[in-house]
């Protein structure tokens, strides 16, 4: 797949990408500043969102939502989606009433300030190489987010996918949701994929819409396989191209 760019695309990226680096590493260094005052950790919260929505107007997205009515925002969720885009997760920071923490490979830890910024937001960290070595660890750091009243946000293609097609969906998030004792909210994004592809340094304005399905409260009726399979056909269901 290949995307139409156009001059005006490449204009709006060569101007506004060094621009979108710039803020977002200020945001970091205010974000770990915040930490220290007294309510350091709502700040970071909604400093986190700024993130989200900052990165939608540099890219000109005009994002559409239907059923946040759906969400309980005083409740934590596991949150799954499909995910065609990098641009999914600004799409998904700004979009959901809840506020959401992504399981975060252990690799981002390693760069210096952002790694203190993921340390104060609280972002579950996994090893995806030793994640069974490493299970109790990472189930403390979920923890933690239920305990913050946040919820996990898992992309269970494990993966771009760079198309509307599903990829096969990992059962971590059954595993989670499982353990945890909590709902799942499955996701549906349309149409991301058709302005930013993997691999891409380009992108094009446009509209994405986030579709906001019926949460699945009773994830204690089924076993991990059969939840993962319920998730998977919830959203290949409301794909469209």
């Amino acid at each position: 797949m290949s995307l139409q760019i156009t001059p005006k695309d490449i204009l709006r990226t060569f101007m506004l990408f060094p621009l979108y680096i710039t803020f977002f590493v200020i945001l970091l260094i205010v974000i770990i500043f915040a930490s220290f005052l007294p309510n350091g950790k709502i700040l970071g919260t909604k400093l986190y969102n700024i993130f989200g929505l900052s990165g939608l107007i540099a890219a000109g997205i005009d994002l559409k939502v239907t059923g946040a009515e759906k969400i309980d925002s005083s409740q934590s969720y596991v949150v799954i989606s499909n995910h065609p885009s990098t641009l999914d997760i600004f799409t998904h920071i700004t979009a959901l009433p809840v506020s959401i923490r992504f399981l975060t490979k252990t690799e981002l830890f390693r760069i210096p300030i952002l790694s203190r910024v993921l340390k104060i937001l609280g972002l579950p960290r996994i090893d995806r190489k030793n994640a069974q070595m490493n299970l109790p660890k990472i189930n403390e750091s979920i923890q933690r987010v239920i305990d913050n009243k946040n919820s996990i946000m898992i992309f269970p293609e494990g993966t771009r996918s760079n198309q509307k097609d599903l990829l096969p969906f990992k059962k971590g998030a059954a595993h989670v949701a499982k353990q945890f004792n909590l709902p799942i909210i499955p996701v549906v994004t349309h149409n991301s994929h058709n302005l930013m592809i993997k691999g891409s340094v380009w992108f094009k304005s446009g509209q994405i819409h986030v579709q906001i399905l019926d949460p699945i409260t009773n994830t204690e009726d089924y076993d991990i396989d059969e939840l993962t399979n319920l998730i998977y056909l919830k959203v290949s269901e409301n794909l469209t191209s």
